[in-house]
């Protein structure tokens, strides 16, 4: 009898969920398609290229070289690709009066900018051979090679003195490579001063490969963009494309650290098993994503007071789907010692129900006819919509290989759909199978004894649900 009922339950589900989608609803309404907004193309070699025309600012340009190796791809030589970033960037520059050369880089990425370029074709031609060189003709000489390896290793020496720079490197440290922050400092700047000439370049060669990159143009470009890049970007070979090793994590779960601040800061990280990114992507998927986002704000709303909460389908850092939860408290000036660890007995208790019992939720629910109305008209909405940062959506797209999505777009559409019964069961599925990691930050001269030990039984406790 119980099993009839489940499976009736279930179908009626099925039935108001799909009879509340409003006719010819499809996933390609939530994609950008409009190519006089993002112009995308691939060239034989797999070199992408993205052309946003805007005029605004009137006559100027920018062209961004997109490279899909970050920090994440050092290949066991710590701080090759910081090296590497320093030697591309450190060419003598010649721009026009307004115009910046900028690089930067990431996990998962390194990016080379020229922004408020001039349109003037000649000039734009000259630019663009610029970015060219960086991605795949670029030269080395020993001296630069030996000034620059002097100068990453001073700057990551003078990490130790300004943790706000060097915090995502200690987490890297504790948590990937399961050593202190100053071993690991240690052992880039060891690494960096014994890279060679031909390690750096057997490096460039392998990573800078025409289908690991991109380049993204904004603003007023020459008529022939298209046929600029061909002839730039084009010319070189097709390679297999490098893989990367798997990032396996350390046995460490708490990691504490001080900030010169009159806050108390605890983040919780549930991370799910590494899993490659699924190549579905229908409406079912989008609407998954929407589920997310209003569980984080249910999160957010039941911890109270400055707390976050995010989730990520494929951390930058740790690669794998995390839920982060971030809660911030101000020092009382004249409270006790035991401030701090009220407030973590506070959140846990808070975790703990939310996990064995079940997440308040307050939701207002629509009828079929309500819904069907709203989703009609964000549907006309998301038609029109033209996507504004293209940017982000763009970096995005090409350097996780995800659709170039409307980004606000399918909360707008599928929040008026979503349930209770939605909400409860991804917070059973988020809530298994996960392994814990967190990062305490005190004020300075705090004592945090106490605290830590605190926390090393909460990690006991999670880590064996």
């Amino acid at each position: 009898m119980n099993t009839k009922l489940l499976l009736l339950s279930m179908i009626c589900a099925i039935a108001i969920h799909t009879s509340a989608q409003p006719k010819g609803v499809r996933y390609e309404d939530f994609i950008v398609t409009d190519s006089s907004n993002i112009y995308q193309g691939v060239l034989d070699n797999g070199f992408r290229y993205y052309i946003c025309n805007n005029s605004i600012p009137y006559d100027k340009l920018e062209m961004r070289l997109i490279q899909k190796t970050g920090t994440n791809h050092d290949d066991g030589i710590p701080g090759i690709s910081l090296l590497l970033k320093r030697m591309l960037s450190s060419r003598e520059v010649h721009l026009s009066e307004g115009a910046s050369y900028t690089s930067e880089i990431e996990h998962k990425c390194t990016e080379f900018s020229l922004l408020r370029l001039n349109d003037e074709h000649a000039y734009a031609d000259s630019c663009m051979e610029m970015l060219a060189d960086i991605a795949g003709a670029a030269r080395f000489s020993v001296s630069e090679l030996e000034r620059q390896k002097e100068l990453l290793a001073t700057e990551i020496s003078n990490k130790r003195y300004n943790l706000t720079k060097a915090e995502e490197d200690y987490i890297k440290a504790v948590f990937v490579y399961g050593c202190t922050p100053d071993e690991w400092i240690n052992k880039q700047v060891e690494s960096i001063r014994s890279i060679t000439i031909q390690q750096l370049e057997a490096y460039y060669q392998k990573w800078y490969a025409p289908q690991n990159q991109c380049l993204y143009v904004f603003g007023k470009a020459p008529v022939d963009i298209v046929d600029m890049i061909k002839q730039k970007f084009g010319s070189r070979p097709s390679m297999p494309a490098p893989k990367k090793a798997e990032n396996i994590l350390s046995d460490n779960k708490l990691m504490m650290l001080k900030y010169d601040s009159f806050t108390f800061n605890i983040k919780f990280w549930f991370m799910k098993p590494r899993t490659a990114l699924s190549e579905t992507r229908n409406l079912d998927y989008l609407r998954k994503t929407v589920i997310q986002t209003r569980f984080c704000d249910i999160l957010k709303s039941y911890f109270g007071g400055f707390t976050t909460a995010s989730i990520d389908e494929t951390d930058k850092l740790f690669e794998r789907p995390l839920l982060e939860i971030n809660c911030i408290k101000g020092i009382e000036l004249y409270g006790d010692e035991n401030q701090f660890t009220g407030f973590i007995d506070d959140i846990t208790k808070k975790l703990y129900d939310i996990m064995h019992n079940e997440l308040p939720i307050n939701m207002d629910t629509l009828s079929i006819e309500k819904q069907k109305e709203l989703q009609q008209q964000a549907l006309t909405d998301i038609r029109r919509d033209v996507v504004l940062d293209t940017y982000s959506c763009i970096k995005e797209n090409f350097i996780n290989s995800t659709p170039l999505i409307k980004r606000l777009q399918p909360y707008n559409y599928f929040q008026h759909e979503i349930t209770k019964q939605d909400i409860l069961d991804y917070c059973k599925e988020v809530f298994s199978n996960y392994d814990l990691k967190i990062v305490c930050v005190t004020p300075y001269d705090y004592p945090d004894a106490d605290i830590k030990a605190k926390l090393e039984s909460v990690v006991q406790r999670f880590s064996a649900q």
